[in-house]
């Protein structure tokens, strides 16, 4: 309870300041989903920059040096997962890790200090109550095109929300046993839906191919595809959509699209 106690009042004293103007310039560059937002909604992504910022620790790696500007690019993205419930701001995650570019991992199980290094090339990994690690130039390149299509910034924090409830299956902690069994049906049949595009090589797919190894991967890609390619998602997959938009709490199509609010979206049993 005293640490609760204050922890909160930390955070109120942190929101008493004025955001820094500069920062302001950092989300308006290097975040393009910020100037989408309507006015409280970017108050809102302000105010999760800031404690991100404070509450973790943050780590440059290969020779990086790491700067205001890519904590506040890297926190804002995050802090959009964050628009409806701050989720705790990824109570698990004390570390951010952040590279120039691709990187290779340590070889698990090697408690992360061993030379022996993995073959594939990384923008980002989540680990499971432990630090996120991100690669700058994708960060910024995606940040800044919010229509791409991918983020990995939203993908990696994305894993972090799945992992909350300890169960890391693809289904974060909803709160709501009708939703939560509605999001077991459709999740999966979208998800082997997504595995036989793939092996049947299929380009007509809205998820990466690495979407298909897990329905962890699969729901951090539809994360991506909500907040990247709303308009597409809701057109190809309308009930996923709808419930993405009831787990998050926002309806990004209109909310990106027009700068209007919405309705928070209800599933019907």
């Amino acid at each position: 309870m005293l640490f609760s106690w204050l922890r909160t009042r930390r955070r109120r004293k942190l929101l008493a300041e004025p955001f820094p103007l500069r920062w302001t310039e950092f989300l308006e560059r290097n975040v393009g989903h910020y100037a989408r937002l309507p006015l409280s909604d970017q108050a809102r992504v302000r105010d999760a920059t800031r404690i991100l910022i404070a509450e973790k620790q943050w780590l440059g790696r290969g020779g990086l040096f790491i700067t205001e500007e890519m904590r506040v690019t890297i926190a804002a993205q995050a802090a959009l997962l964050l628009l409806d419930s701050d989720r705790g701001f990824y109570p698990w995650v004390r570390e951010v890790v952040v590279f120039p570019t691709e990187f290779r991992t340590p070889v698990a199980g090697d408690d992360w200090e061993d030379d022996w290094l993995s073959d594939q090339p990384l923008a980002g990994q989540a680990v499971d109550r432990g630090p996120v690690l991100l690669a700058w130039d994708e960060v910024l390149s995606e940040g800044r095109a919010p229509d791409a299509g991918y983020n990995v910034v939203l993908h990696e924090f994305a894993h972090q929300l799945d992992f909350l409830d300890g169960a890391s299956a693809g289904a974060p902690n909803l709160n709501d046993r009708a939703l939560e069994t509605r999001w077991k049906y459709v999740m999966r049949v979208a998800f082997e839906d997504h595995r036989r595009a793939i092996r049947e090589s299929n380009p007509d797919t809205l998820f990466t191919p690495h979407a298909a190894d897990n329905e962890m991967e699969f729901f951090a890609d539809a994360t991506e595809a909500f907040f990247c390619r709303a308009i597409d998602l809701k057109e190809l997959h309308p009930e996923m959509y709808a419930l993405l938009a009831a787990y998050y709490g926002i309806d990004p199509v209109a909310r990106f699209g027009t700068g209007e609010r919405e309705e928070k979206f209800k599933i019907n049993p």
